[in-house]
């Protein structure tokens, strides 16, 4: 009788240790998340991410007209940002001759004055010496007088003239371009037609069409009326 509790003892005690170290063996490890792989999920939910909405409204040509429209778009609970862009813009055509020094100046100015073109003149302190011809809003206006300043013997350049023109743009950062109702501007007055509703990066885009001068400025330009 005892040698038999002696064995259930001793198989009790066997069966224990066995259960324990199988128990910790087992047991579940709390593994802290790495840092980097953290960081770079969190990076990555932040590049899916879409762009908050902003549209852009314009252009309009006057300030007045632009507080105008940025006051009403207040009164339809929106929160617009006026901004002011300056372009070159298109301003008619420069005919001009250039000369080799101020004597060939005068002699081309006395030759094309004599022949009729009364408003050529000699630009003043001008390293190419020029002479202007004509100032002109049509192109092929400015092509005949061209035309009949080289029957002088003299080789004309027609050149556009640019000039700087400020426009105004509204911008509503955090407003989609469907919540933009131009019709509601033209219910209180506003002229619609030229404005556009962009999104704010293709306004940034868009200008005017500009045509870079290649001989007269709008500087130069202003010093004769164009005809």
């Amino acid at each position: 009788m005892i040698r038999l509790l002696v064995l259930v003892l001793l198989a009790a005690n066997v069966l224990y240790w066995g259960w324990s170290h199988w128990l910790r063996d087992e047991a579940p490890r709390l593994v802290a998340p790495d840092a980097t792989t953290a960081t770079t999920s969190t990076t990555s939910a932040a590049a899916t991410a879409p762009a908050a909405p902003c549209t852009s409204l314009g252009p309009v040509r006057e300030e007045v007209r632009a507080m105008e429209v940025e006051q009403l778009l207040r009164d339809m609970q929106l929160a617009p940002l006026r901004r002011a862009i300056t372009v070159e813009v298109p301003d008619g055509w420069w005919v001009y001759v250039t000369s080799a020094d101020a004597a060939a100046q005068a002699r081309a100015v006395r030759n094309v004055q004599n022949a009729g073109i009364r408003d050529a003149f000699a630009m003043p302190d001008d390293p190419d010496f020029r002479v202007s011809v004509g100032l002109f809003t049509d192109e092929s206006r400015a092509e005949a007088r061209a035309t009949a300043v080289r029957q002088l013997r003299l080789q004309p350049v027609v050149a556009p003239r640019t000039r700087q023109e400020t426009t105004f743009w509204l911008e509503l950062p955090g407003t989609a371009r469907e919540a933009v109702d131009l019709a509601h501007l033209a219910a209180e007055g506003v002229d619609t037609s030229a404005i556009r509703v962009e999104s704010c990066e293709d306004a940034d885009e868009v200008s005017i069409d500009t045509i870079t001068p290649t001989g007269a400025t709008a500087t130069e330009g202003a010093e004769s009326a164009a005809v």
